[in-house]
């Protein structure tokens, strides 16, 4: 079960994901008392930190950008 996560600034992450992960990831939440948001949160920081891209804090001057500002 992800442990209770501390609250950070959050933005919307517009995605689609296959019923199957949607079906399967609701009986994680309801089995494990836990949030979907909670539960994406903690799996793609996984997923990113497993593939050398380890959060960085949101005010990090190492944070890059694109050419047009916006947080890469």
């Amino acid at each position: 079960m992800p442990p209770q996560r501390p609250r950070f600034e959050r933005v919307q992450l517009n995605t689609r994901v296959r019923v199957e992960i949607e079906q399967t990831l609701q009986r994680f939440v309801v089995d494990h008392n836990t949030t979907v948001q909670s539960s994406v949160d903690l799996a793609l920081a996984e997923f990113l930190a497993a593939r050398g891209y380890p959060l960085l804090p949101a005010d990090s001057s190492l944070a890059q950008t694109h050419d047009d500002g916006r947080s890469r």
